[in-house]
C-alpha cells in the first residue's frame, strides 16, 4: 500500500474515533473587569448619587475609586442582558451593585457598561471548555477571539473542519491538532505537500511538519510547494500574530519520497517568518432587518511574510530500459537555486468573516480570503468558504490561484518555471 493510502486510512481512523466524543455544555454567560478607570469612576458616582436618591440613609459599601466586574449573559434568542455588576474595593470585597439603583440610573449610563466601549480585560478564561459561552459577538465592539475560533481555535472537542484541519480537544486549554499544508503562508491543503501535526492552544501551535499529499481536484496541472521534516512555531493575539517554521530536505535522505515531492523539480520552503497586525469590527444586519451580510465579526490582518525558496532535485537516478534517466525519489537533495531575499518577501493581507454564534454555538456562516504579493510579482490568492448546516455538520470550499510561475535558474543555460497554478480542496466539516 502506498504512503499516501496509509497516510488516508490513518486520518479516516481518527476521524472515526472523533465521532465517539462528547461535546462541550455551553453556559452563555461572559464576565470582563473596566480597565478604564475614568469611565469606572463616572459610574459608580452615577451609582451612589442614585443609591442616596433613593435612600439618603442607606449603608454606603461602594467608593467611586471601585473596580467594576460586569456579568452579561445571553437568552436562547441570542440576546444580552445585564446580569450582574460586582464592585471591588481596595480591601478585596466583592460588593454586588443593587437591581433597584441600576434600574433607577440613567438607561444609556447603564448600556454603556455593557457596550464595552472602553478598555476592559477578560476575568477568567472564556473559552467554552471552561465552562462559559463565548458572547463578545452580541455587542457593537469585538474583540477577535468570535473570528479567531473559527479559523484557528475551535469551540467543539472535537472539529473536523475547514483548510481541512482537524482538532481534538483533551481538556479546555489544548487540543490534539492536524492540518494540511501551509495555510498561513498560502499554500493551503493541496498546495503544499505538507502534513503539521502537534499541539493547539487559542493563542500558540507547535507543529512538526512530514511531507504527505491530499486530494487536488485539478492535481494533474498543478505544482505544488513540495514538504519535507521540520518544525512550526505560530501565535495570535488580539492584535498580532506572525509564525516561524523551518524544513530540512536532509531528513529524507535514502527514504523514497516520490509519492510525495516531485523528484526531478523538487521546490520547498526551507525557513519562513511571518508577522501581522489585525483588528475586528462588526458587520452585517440582524435577522430581521434587510441586507445580504448576515450579522458578524470580520477581522483583518495586515502583515509581511519572509518565505525563502529552495529548488533542486532528488540527485539519485538509475536508468530505464531506454537509456532514459529516471529519479527513484530516494537519494539525497542537491539544491540547485533558491529564492533571492527580495524575492522572498510578500505583503499579505487577510480578511476573515464569522457570522455571530446562534444560541447553539455555532457560527453558520465562514468566509476567509487571503492575499500573497511578493515583490518580484509571483504571488496568490485563497478563498475559502464554510457553511455549517447543523451543530456538528458543515460543507467547505478552497481555492487557490497562483497567477504567475516562479523561475529558478540551474546555470546560465538551464531555467525552471515553477507554476504551482489552481487549486480546489472541497470537504465535509464534522463537529463534535
Amino acid at each position: 500500500m502506498k504512503k499516501r493510502n496509509l497516510i488516508t486510512l490513518f486520518l479516516v481512523l481518527v476521524f472515526t474515533t472523533g465521532l465517539m466524543a462528547q461535546g462541550f455544555q455551553e453556559t452563555g454567560k461572559l464576565e470582563w473587569i473596566v480597565k478604564d478607570r475614568e469611565f469606572s469612576r463616572s459610574f459608580m458616582e452615577a451609582y451612589i448619587d442614585t443609591l442616596m436618591e433613593i435612600d439618603d440613609m442607606a449603608e454606603l459599601e461602594v467608593q467611586e475609586t471601585d473596580e467594576l466586574r460586569v456579568i452579561v449573559g445571553i437568552d436562547v434568542e441570542g440576546q444580552a442582558s445585564l446580569e450582574n455588576i460586582y464592585a471591588k474595593g481596595r480591601s478585596g470585597v466583592l460588593n454586588k451593585l443593587a437591581k433597584t439603583v441600576l434600574d433607577s440610573m440613567d438607561s444609556e449610563m447603564v448600556s454603556s457598561i455593557t457596550s464595552r466601549r472602553y478598555s476592559w480585560d477578560y476575568l477568567s478564561a472564556v473559552d467554552v471548555g471552561g465552562g462559559r459561552g463565548e458572547v463578545i459577538n452580541v455587542f457593537e465592539e469585538r474583540s477577535n477571539k468570535q473570528v479567531r475560533d473559527a479559523f484557528w481555535w475551535t469551540h467543539r472537542r472535537v472539529d473536523i473542519s475547514v483548510f481541512p484541519r482537524m482538532f481534538i480537544r483533551v481538556n479546555p486549554n489544548f487540543a490534539f491538532a492536524t492540518e494540511f499544508g501551509r495555510q498561513d503562508l498560502g499554500f493551503p491543503a493541496a498546495a503544499s505537500r505538507t502534513l503539521n501535526l502537534g499541539l493547539a492552544t487559542e493563542v500558540l501551535k507547535f507543529y512538526a511538519t512530514l511531507p504527505a499529499s491530499y486530494i487536488n481536484l485539478t492535481k494533474s496541472s498543478n505544482e505544488p510547494l513540495d514538504g519535507s521534516f521540520g518544525g512550526v512555531l505560530k501565535f495570535d493575539s488580539p492584535n498580532f500574530g506572525g509564525s516561524l517554521s523551518f524544513q530540512d530536505m536532509s531528513f529524507v535522505n535514502n527514504s523514497d519520497t516520490s509519492g510525495f515531492q516531485n523528484t526531478a523539480h523538487t521546490v520547498y520552503n526551507p525557513s519562513s517568518g511571518q508577522f501581522y497586525y489585525s483588528f475586528t469590527s462588526r458587520i452585517g444586519s440582524p435577522p430581521d432587518q434587510p441586507g445580504f451580510v448576515p450579522i458578524g465579526s470580520l477581522r483583518l490582518q495586515i502583515g509581511v511574510t519572509y518565505m525563502q525558496y529552495s529548488y533542486g532535485e532528488i540527485v539519485d537516478k538509475v536508468i530505464d530500459d531506454n537509456g532514459n534517466d529516471v529519479y527513484d525519489g530516494k537519494g539525497s537533495f542537491s539544491e540547485l537555486d533558491r529564492s533571492e531575499p527580495l524575492g522572498s518577501m510578500f505583503g499579505l493581507f487577510r480578511a476573515e468573516y464569522a457570522s455571530d454564534m446562534n444560541n447553539r454555538f455555532f457560527n453558520k456562516v465562514k468566509v476567509a480570503g487571503q492575499l500573497n504579493i511578493g515583490l518580484d510579482g509571483f504571488g496568490n490568492f485563497d478563498f475559502t468558504t464554510s457553511y455549517t448546516i447543523t451543530e456538528w455538520l458543515g460543507v467547505n470550499m478552497n481555492m487557490t490561484y497562483f497567477w504567475m510561475p516562479m523561475t529558478f535558474t540551474h546555470d546560465a543555460n538551464t531555467e525552471y518555471e515553477w507554476d504551482p497554478g489552481f487549486f480546489i480542496v472541497p470537504s465535509i466539516a464534522l463537529y463534535f
